[in-house]
């Protein structure tokens, strides 16, 4: 399993950014084990997605965050 974890900020809710994730990977064909809201600090929210295997991590991250890879 590999966790990634981006935060997000924007005037999207945390309901929007999730289901903005959520069509993504369907569009990707990667089912997540898990995909959650981790905290809301100062406009920005954090999540956090458990899948399994790197590179479907590695994807995401790339689509969702703005730091490098744990990859």
């Amino acid at each position: 399993m590999q966790v990634a974890e981006v935060t997000r900020g924007g005037g999207s809710s945390v309901a929007d950014q999730i289901s903005e994730m959520q069509v993504w990977l369907r569009e990707q064909g990667i089912q997540p084990i898990s995909l959650e809201s981790t905290r809301i600090l100062q406009a920005r929210a954090g999540y956090r997605a458990v899948f399994k295997t790197c590179d479907e991590a590695e994807r995401f991250l790339r689509r969702f965050n703005e730091t490098p890879s744990p990859c």
